[in-house]
């Protein structure tokens, strides 16, 4: 009989190896939890997070979304001003 652990295979992580990971600080890595930007599972006292919760919060796209310029004059443009 084989041993698979537990049900998730997935790694847990601490706050500490997240936010070495990241390059961050500690209590950023807590900002983050909070914030509902990094999902975590909280077992006792401690938050850890799965490597692929990590994997996903690297490749979100940083910045603002792209909108595109709109080609006709805006109302509040300096041009138009009066």
């Amino acid at each position: 009989m084989t041993h698979s652990g537990s049900n998730d295979s997935s790694e847990l992580l601490s706050v500490a190896q997240t936010a070495k990971l990241l390059d961050v600080t500690r209590q950023r890595i807590h900002d983050l939890i909070k914030n509902g930007q990094i999902i975590a599972r909280k077992l006792g006292r401690y938050y850890y997070i799965e490597a692929a919760e990590v994997e996903r919060y690297q490749n979100q796209p940083t910045g603002k979304p792209y909108q595109p310029r709109s080609t006709t004059s805006q109302a509040n443009s300096i041009d138009n001003r009066q």
